[in-house]
C-alpha cells in the first residue's frame, strides 16, 4: 500500500515596496523574482498612505494594493507608518523584521543600480560590524557638519573603498549615491543584524533612473509618472503601465482622485502656528524645531517650507520626512522613546511589537500561503482594522484617516473611517 506524500510547503519570496504608482518596472520585478527564485508566491511589504520620501502616496493603500495584486503579487502586508516615513535604516529594519518573523520567506528581492549582490553583502558586513576606524571617521565627519549619509560615505571611502571596489573611491561613491543601492544595502544590513536565513537577491534596475523626470520608452521612473499624473496627463500614459492594471489605475484616479505634498500645507501650517518649542521637540530634532518655530511666519506651502528649513547638514528629504512625522505625531528618538523600549528600532510601538501584521490584500489562490504563515509565523495575520490594538496602531489609524480626510474633501466625497475598511481580495 502506497503511503501518501506530505504536501510540499509553499515557497515564498518577498519584495519591499511603495508602488507609488505600480508600473511596468514593478511588474517586471515581480515576474523576474518569481522566475529566478522559483517561488510559488510573492509577498509584498508595502507602505501605507504615506511614503519614505516624506509625503503622501499618489493613491491610498487600498487602491495601490489592488494594483499590486493585479500586477502579480499574491499577498500584500502593511509596513507600519512609523517605519514607512522613516529614514532608510528604519524603513528597511522594520520591513525585514516582519519578513523574518513570517517564517516562510526564502529570498528578499530588491532592485538596484548595481545589479550584483556581492557589494551589498560586503558593505552590509562592514556596517553591521562597524570597525573602530569606521566609527571614528563617521563621528569626525558628523562633527564637521556633514549630513549622516555624506559622513557615512566619506567614512567608508576613507577606510574601505580600495578593498571593496576595483575602481576605489570613485566606484564606491557612485554606488552609495544611487537611491536603490542605499535601500538595498540597508535591507542586507538588517538581515545581518537579525541573523536571518532570508537570502538577499537583487535585480539590476532597468529603464530610467530613480529621480528621472522624463518618460522613457520602456521603464519610466515613478517620479516621472507621478509628475504627469498630477499634471492631468494620465490618459497619455497607457504604454507605461501593465495592460492588466491600466483600466483599474484609470478608474482609481477618476474615482478617488490623487494627492500631493501641497494638499497637506494647511494642516501643517495650522499645527506649526499652534505649537511651542516643547511640543515641536517631541516630534522634531531640537535644532530643527527651533528653526521651524523661528521661520513659521514665512510658511507658504509644504514644499516651500521644506526648502526654507534645509541646511548643509540636514538634507531636503530629511526635513520633509521630519515635517511629515510632525504632522502624523510620530515621536523622535529620545531618552523616553528609544529602541531599548521596543523590540524594534523605532521610537514608538507598532503592530510588529504586538506580534501582529496587517493584511492589506491577497489573492484567493494564496490560501495555502496564508495557512503556512499561520503555522510558521510568530506574527498573527490581522485583516479587520477594527480588531487592531489602539495603542500599537494609533499612528497608522491617524495617518490613514488624515489622508482620507484630505482626499475626501478634495474629491468632494464622503469620508471613510479607517476602522471600516476591509482588505482587498481578488
Amino acid at each position: 500500500m502506497e503511503t501518501e506524500r506530505p504536501a510540499r510547503r509553499p515557497n515564498a519570496a518577498a519584495i519591499i515596496a511603495e508602488y507609488n504608482p505600480f508600473h511596468l518596472g514593478h511588474a517586471y520585478q515581480i515576474r523576474e523574482a518569481r522566475r529566478l527564485s522559483g517561488a510559488d508566491y510573492i509577498i509584498i511589504i508595502m507602505s501605507g498612505c504615506f511614503v519614505q520620501r516624506g509625503g503622501p502616496a499618489l493613491l491610498d493603500k487600498y487602491a495601490r494594493t489592488r494594483l499590486a495584486l493585479l500586477g502579480g503579487a499574491d499577498l500584500v502586508l502593511e509596513l507600519p507608518c512609523a517605519a514607512a516615513c522613516g529614514s532608510a535604516p528604519y524603513f528597511a529594519g522594520e520591513a525585514v523584521r516582519i519578513l523574518d518573523r513570517l517564517g516562510v520567506v526564502k529570498e528578499l528581492w530588491f532592485g538596484s543600480e548595481a545589479g550584483r549582490t556581492e557589494p551589498f553583502l560586503a558593505l552590509a558586513d562592514l556596517l553591521t560590524r562597524e570597525p573602530e576606524a569606521y566609527r571614528q571617521a563617521l563621528r569626525r565627519f558628523i562633527r564637521q557638519g556633514d549630513s549622516f549619509p555624506l559622513a557615512r560615505r566619506k567614512a567608508l571611502e576613507e577606510n574601505f573603498s580600495a578593498a571593496l571596489f576595483p575602481a576605489g573611491t570613485f566606484e564606491l561613491q557612485a554606488f552609495l549615491e544611487a537611491p536603490n543601492n542605499i535601500l538595498g544595502l540597508e535591507y542586507c544590513a538588517a538581515l545581518n543584524r537579525r541573523h536571518s536565513s532570508i537570502r538577499p537577491r537583487t535585480l539590476k534596475r532597468a529603464g530610467s533612473g530613480y529621480h528621472d523626470r522624463e518618460l522613457s520608452e520602456s521603464f519610466s521612473s515613478a517620479t516621472a509618472l507621478r509628475q504627469r499624473i498630477l499634471a492631468g496627463a494620465a490618459k497619455e500614459l497607457e504604454n507605461q503601465f501593465p495592460p492588466e492594471i491600466w483600466p483599474e489605475l484609470q478608474g482609481a484616479l477618476l474615482r478617488e482622485g490623487c494627492l500631493e505634498d501641497e494638499d497637506f500645507s494647511l494642516p501643517l501650517k495650522c499645527l506649526l502656528l499652534d505649537s511651542s518649542l516643547a511640543s515641536l521637540s517631541s516630534y522634531l530634532p531640537e535644532e530643527l524645531a527651533r528653526r521651524a518655530l523661528n521661520l513659521r511666519g514665512r510658511f507658504l506651502s509644504f514644499s516651500q517650507f521644506t526648502d526654507l528649513l534645509k541646511t548643509r547638514n540636514r538634507t531636503r528629504t530629511s526635513v520633509q520626512r521630519s515635517l511629515l512625522r510632525l504632522l502624523l505625531r510620530i515621536p523622535v528618538l529620545s531618552g523616553e522613546n528609544n529602541p531599548e523600549h521596543f523590540s524594534g528600532t523605532l521610537s514608538c510601538r507598532t503592530l510588529t511589537d504586538e506580534g501582529r501584521v496587517r493584511i492589506l490584500g491577497f489573492r484567493k489562490t494564496a490560501a495555502p500561503l496564508l495557512s503556512e504563515i499561520k503555522r510558521q509565523s510568530s506574527l498573527a495575520l490581522e485583516a479587520r482594522p477594527a480588531d487592531l490594538p489602539e495603542d500599537a496602531y494609533q499612528i497608522d489609524f491617524r495617518a490613514s484617516n488624515l489622508y482620507e480626510a484630505i482626499r475626501s474633501h478634495k474629491a468632494r466625497q464622503p469620508f471613510r473611517d479607517e476602522k471600516t475598511r476591509q482588505p482587498v481580495i481578488l
